[in-house]
């Protein structure tokens, strides 16, 4: 295609007419000035170039401040799964994949911790650091919040360049921003790429993304700075090279359009989040035992709702079932506090210490009532029942015994007991030889009939528990 270009170009120069020498020679003299003017001209750029030069210098000085401070994060996972379509992988009904995830990070301590997100480093075998010098080392995981989607690793090296943390109360629209990451694992000899672009906004929730692993974004960044896969995890820096947020998500309609980018914000909370991290100690959240909707959604449904969030379930023996709460119900203020919708009450929920007891202003029948109900410790487990009917335990996700279940599956003949829909690699499931597709009849020496049974025989064993499979003998589950 460019040698058939060329040749056309050539072409029509030959078919111009040829130009008298003299006419030639007198163009060339009009278009080039004269030499003392070429010698009078000023080798300095008009003051716009300039100033846009000054601009550039400043982001390259940041890069370079900041550069030692990021990390490439290479996370080998090992997936396990019922096959799709039925079908027995080597005998056992059960497919593996390994796979490595790409995500960033950032050197938070000078003696080896790193800032990243759970999602990049959730389920590894192993994790593999790549810093800005070419050196590259593994690491380990010195704790996890999956609510938050933040997560603490750690590397056996000192005498890192660790990033400033930023003034979040300076954090406004408008305000450029730099991102620096590893995406799609381009960043293997350490040398990190960098986008530049804008906060767009703040406060932004993604309801419905990570609900499945009990993430919670709700209060999120919006950049115009381009990220892809790989720069999950990695820093949000302000002009100053001053670590603002943590990057996380993507949204996009297509696989063909660039999307909207997202950070994590290293907000007052947040930061309380990482210092409990940083100790090594879980986070923990309060918990009501109920799910709502919003009082726009119950009005389109034809419901009369002024303001609040509407009841929607309610977990049996839970604190909500405990406080005498009902379908139905609308949740108009949380200790005195307006509730907006129900996201705003799950932040005012976990942000409250476990075991507190709050008021409830409810409206119910036309009438209002206050409701004393005691926040109770969010567990993962209860809360995806809550949502699907599912359950993860030490690493297996177990469902109720249903007609797509048993078909999916090939489960002819139980009666009772719950079915491992899946299970994560390193887990104390996975080590205790639990597989894809086991029905567990009993806890112990007592059967369980679905997930609600279990769950009541499980919640608040720290232990070694013994559960018996449905023609597979017992597993012993080390936690």
């Amino acid at each position: 295609m460019k040698a058939s270009t060329s040749g056309q170009s050539a072409a029509r120069w030959r078919t111009r007419p040829k130009r008298d020498g003299a006419a030639l020679l007198l163009a060339l003299a009009l278009l080039i000035p004269p030499a003392a003017t070429l010698a009078n001209q000023s080798p300095e750029p008009a003051a716009p170039v300039a100033d846009l030069e000054a601009v550039q210098r400043a982001f390259q000085q940041v890069v370079e401040r900041v550069s030692p401070s990021v990390v490439g994060i290479r996370a080998h996972r090992r997936l396990l799964a019922a096959p799709v379509d039925g079908s027995d992988a080597a005998g056992a009904g059960v497919l593996e994949q390994r796979v490595i995830v790409n995500g960033t990070g950032t050197i938070i301590t000078a003696d080896g911790l790193i800032l990243t997100n759970e999602h990049v480093i959730q389920a590894t075998e192993a994790i593999e650091i790549l810093f800005s010098d070419s050196r590259k080392t593994g690491a380990t995981v010195l704790a996890v919040d999956p609510r938050s989607d933040l997560a603490i690793l750690r590397v056996p090296r000192s005498g890192l360049t660790p990033a400033a943390f930023g003034d979040w109360s300076a954090v406004a629209r408008g305000q450029w921003c730099v991102v620096s990451g590893n995406p799609y694992g381009l960043g293997s000899d350490g040398q990190l790429s960098v986008s530049v672009g804008t906060v767009a906004n703040l406060g932004r929730q993604l309801p419905g993304l990570g609900e499945v692993d009990d993430r919670f974004y709700s209060d999120m960044i919006q950049i115009t700075a381009p990220i892809s896969p790989g720069n999950s995890g990695g820093p949000l820096f302000n002009i100053r090279g001053e670590l603002i947020g943590v990057v996380t998500a993507m949204h996009t309609r297509t696989p063909t359009d660039e999307g909207i980018g997202f950070a994590i914000p290293l907000s007052p909370p947040k930061r309380a989040v990482l210092d409990t991290l940083c100790q090594g100690q879980p986070v923990q959240y309060g918990y009501l035992g109920l799910t709502v909707r919003s009082a726009q959604a119950a009005e389109r449904e034809g419901h009369s709702v002024a303001g609040g969030v509407v009841v929607q379930k309610i977990e049996p023996n839970g604190p909500a079932d405990q406080a005498q709460l009902e379908v139905g119900d609308v949740i108009l203020q949380f200790h005195g506090r307006l509730v907006h919708g129900p996201a705003h009450l799950a932040e005012l929920a976990g942000q409250t210490s476990i075991g507190t007891t709050v008021s409830l202003d409810v409206a119910r029948d036309g009438a209002q009532r206050a409701v004393p109900i005691t926040v109770a410790l969010r567990d993962v487990s209860r809360v995806a029942w809550m949502r699907n009917g599912t359950i993860t335990w030490r690493g297996m996700r177990l469902a109720d015994l249903s007609a797509d279940a048993r078909h999916s599956l090939h489960i002819e003949g139980a009666s009772h007991g719950v079915v491992v829909l899946d299970i994560e690699a390193g887990t104390p499931a996975s080590r205790g030889k639990v597989q894809v597709g086991d029905v567990i009849e009993k806890v112990g020496a007592q059967p369980v009939q679905d997930t609600i049974e279990f769950l009541a025989r499980v919640q608040g064993v720290g232990g070694t528990l013994e559960v018996s499979i449905r023609n597979g003998g017992t597993r012993t589950i080390v936690p």
